[in-house]
């Protein structure tokens, strides 16, 4: 009798054991089980979060809004979203700019309005912190618009009209990637400094040399870069000022077309300083060529250009 009680407390004690073994798994189960529900949650309700701001850009966009609207959609938002998106945000807020530049253009040209800006900013010098001064309440709005879409005017033979401020996009740059970065800097170096007004160079032959190096330097390292298309093309036009020059800067003497001194200075420098880059075997060849036609700039060299200028196209292209 003693032993089959001994038997049962035995057989009592292995089920306690035992379902005290299944229940600590059990628990440990549980503990285990939140974590990674947690972080799958959270990740989850992060990518929710950013799918919800890009919806309401791309409803924005889709909508029409004019480029001070979307650019304060973008302030509340784009630290919230990944360098992927920070990108599209940006790269749509600059299309919608490219888009209103013209209807603002417009809009400045009305009525009397030039006549005012030129009054309010003397010398075509402006300055956005004069816009107080202009009484003209239509006009102050409307110029106010344009500085919050970030914009900024330049005056151009005693004409205002406004073009896109990169300098100001300067605030993204930690939320971008670095090929997105480095497009910005290109483009607001033209915007700070236009190589070229009114036909004339209003920057050194050394400075449009050292922005087509710049650009080269972009491609090579960003085939596939998102502003890839946009940075050739700004090539093209570089290469093509720095080979030709403008209407009212020349690269050759108006008396006897002779190439200048300091143009040729600049391509020989050039040719030295950037060995291995496209722009310095290009400029190589097109140096040969002034030289074989004894300095003179004439229909004879300039028919060149085109040919150096496609052959510089195409070879970046192929980088891709």
């Amino acid at each position: 009798m003693k032993n089959k009680k001994h038997l049962v407390l035995i057989f009592v004690l292995a089920i306690l054991v035992l379902v005290s073994g299944c229940t600590k798994k059990k628990d440990s189960k549980k503990e285990n089980k939140p974590v990674q529900s947690i972080d799958e949650e959270m990740a989850k309700v992060e990518e929710n979060k950013i799918k919800k701001i890009m919806d309401d850009f791309r409803v924005l966009i889709s909508e029409n809004k004019e480029p001070y609207e979307i650019i304060k959609f973008i302030d509340e938002n784009i630290d919230q979203t990944s360098e992927v998106e920070a990108a599209e945000m940006i790269k749509e807020f600059e299309l919608v700019q490219e888009k209103y530049m013209n209807i603002y253009a417009e809009e400045l040209y009305k009525s009397n309005r030039q006549e005012i800006l030129n009054l309010t900013f003397p010398n075509g010098e402006y300055d956005p912190q004069k816009l107080d001064a202009i009484e003209d309440g239509e006009l102050k709005q409307l110029v106010t618009k344009i500085a919050e879409s970030k914009y900024k005017l330049i005056n151009v033979e005693g004409s205002f009209f406004p073009i896109i401020d990169y300098g100001s996009f300067k605030k993204y740059e930690k939320y971008l990637s670095e090929d997105m970065k480095g497009y910005l800097n290109i483009k607001s170096l033209e915007s700070d400094s236009p190589s070229m007004t009114d036909g004339g160079l209003i920057i050194t032959w050394d400075e449009l040399a050292n922005r087509l190096i710049k650009t080269e330097k972009y491609l090579m390292k960003y085939p596939e870069g998102l502003k890839n298309e946009e940075i050739l093309r700004l090539y093209g036009e570089y290469l093509i000022k720095y080979m030709s020059g403008g209407d009212n800067t020349p690269i050759y003497n108006m008396e006897d077309n002779k190439i200048l001194e300091d143009v040729l200075e600049s391509y020989k420098k050039t040719i030295v300083n950037n060995k291995n880059t496209i722009t310095a075997d290009i400029m190589s060849k097109y140096l040969k060529l002034i030289g074989e036609n004894e300095y003179i700039v004439d229909d004879v060299l300039t028919s060149k250009v085109v040919d150096l200028y496609n052959e510089a196209i195409d070879r970046l292209e192929e980088h891709k």
